[in-house]
């Protein structure tokens, strides 16, 4: 028997709207220890995901250097001590902090129905290099979200099914 979509997806999912600030969505990635979040309008239909790639794609072009965490930049942590902060630093900071979700997020979203098979859940990740996959209905709203930890607990808590034949 085919485990599907519907029974390995994590609902309800942790959203953001695209006008929230990118400060406020690097806390919640950190609070929340996820290395990417899906876009939703009112509705709750998917128009976007941000990731921590995203995140620090975009400091690393403002700022001029690497960052290891997307929360860091918004800190006034150790990490955030080492960067160069010159004449602009500060308003520099300010400016990635204020920057919207919808900025960055990336809109070519690959999605899966709760009917989608896992083994074609962990295609779609493997030939597009991403980390999750957001499950939708037929109208595009937002029903759960598989990550790759997702897929791991599906094949511990599915061991015997899996490891049969």
């Amino acid at each position: 028997m085919a485990i599907l979509a519907k029974d390995v997806m994590v609902s309800p999912v942790v959203t953001v709207k695209a006008d929230t600030p990118l400060k406020r969505a690097a806390e919640i990635l950190d609070e929340n220890s996820f290395s990417g979040v899906p876009v939703v309008d009112d509705n709750d239909k998917i128009i976007g995901i941000l990731s921590e790639t995203d995140i620090l794609g975009y400091t690393r072009q403002i700022i001029g250097q690497p960052l290891r965490d997307p929360h860091q930049v918004f800190t006034k942590g150790k990490e955030v001590l080492h960067i160069d902060i010159t004449h602009r630093g500060v308003e520099v900071i300010e400016l990635v902090a204020s920057t919207t979700v919808e900025t960055l997020m990336t809109v070519d979203v690959i999605t899966a129905t709760e009917q989608t098979k896992i083994y074609d859940v962990v295609k779609m990740m493997r030939e597009n290099g991403i980390n999750r996959v957001p499950i939708v209905d037929e109208n595009n709203v937002l029903l759960g979200i598989i990550t790759r930890g997702d897929l791991v607990n599906a094949i511990i808590n599915n061991w015997d099914n899996i490891n049969s034949d």
